[in-house]
């Protein structure tokens, strides 16, 4: 069910597998790791990676209901077994969306209504 939500509410399509959800200090936290199919080096390419620790990143997306929500990923630390080239591995998130384009017109109507 929840990577159906984070799939559809979210926009987190590939690249990550659903871990967990946290329900602490009022708010709602999906935790996300890296699927290793989709760590590659940047340098040459290949997959022969071995992983060197990790960080988390959060990122607030929209509320459910009142509660915020958070999108916990996961970032590893690598190291190319092939080339030594050390790098983190992310892949990308969802961007950011701009309102849409009849959603700005309204808001611009309603704007010079006032």
């Amino acid at each position: 069910m929840s990577q159906s939500l984070l799939y559809h509410a979210f926009g987190v399509r590939e690249g990550y597998d659903y871990q967990e959800t946290k329900y602490q200090d009022g708010c709602i936290r999906f935790v996300l790791s890296v699927k290793p199919d989709w760590i590659r080096c940047p340098a040459c390419g290949g997959q022969d990676i071995v992983r060197k620790g990790r960080r988390f990143r959060e990122l607030q997306t929209v509320p459910i209901g009142l509660k915020p929500v958070f999108l916990v990923t996961e970032v590893p630390k690598c190291e190319c077994a092939a080339c030594g080239k050390r790098f983190e591995a992310a892949p990308p998130l969802p961007r950011p969306m701009s309102a849409t384009p009849a959603g700005s017109r309204r808001l611009s109507k309603t704007s010079r209504a006032g």
